[in-house]
C-alpha cells in the first residue's frame, strides 16, 4: 500500500463523515430532500474509498456503481444489499434534488440516512479487515 493511496482513501472517508453528519443535521431540520441528498453521498465517498483501495476511479455516478458491483459486490466481498443501497440511494437523491413536484417524505429519508451509515460502517469494516485504516 503506497502512502498516496492511503491518504486518498482516508480522505474520502472524511468526507463521507462529513456527509453523513450533514444528513443527521438535515434530518433533525426536517429537510428531507437534503437528508436523503447527503445520504447519497455519503456512500458515494464511501465507495470512492473503496474503489481508490483498489486501484481503481470511477469517471460517473453509474460507473462508480459499476465499479463498486464488479469489485466488490460479484466478488462477494460486500454483500449484494449495499450495492442496491447504492443505486436507490442515488435515485432518491435524483427526485430530492431535480424534481419538482415530488419531495423526499420523513421516513424516505430516514431510511436513507440510516442505510446511509451502515454503508459506511461496512466500508470502513472492509478498509480495516484489508489494512486500510
Amino acid at each position: 500500500m503506497d502512502e498516496e493511496r492511503r491518504a486518498i482513501v482516508g480522505a474520502r472517508l472524511k468526507k463521507a463523515d462529513g456527509k453523513i453528519a450533514a444528513a443527521d443535521a438535515d434530518l433533525v431540520a426536517a429537510r428531507y430532500d437534503d437528508a436523503a441528498s447527503r445520504a447519497y453521498y455519503a456512500m458515494f465517498h464511501a465507495t470512492r474509498a473503496l474503489l481508490a483501495a483498489r486501484g481503481l476511479t470511477a469517471r460517473s455516478h453509474s460507473g462508480l456503481a459499476a465499479l463498486f458491483a464488479e469489485h466488490f459486490v460479484r466478488s462477494g466481498d460486500l454483500d449484494v444489499q449495499f450495492g442496491r443501497w447504492l443505486g436507490q440511494g442515488r435515485r432518491t437523491r435524483e427526485i430530492g434534488d431535480y424534481d419538482d413536484f415530488l419531495e423526499i417524505e420523513p421516513a424516505e429519508a430516514t431510511q436513507a440516512v440510516s442505510r446511509a451509515r451502515q454503508f459506511l460502517n461496512e466500508a470502513r469494516r472492509w478498509l480495516a479487515a484489508n489494512g486500510w485504516t
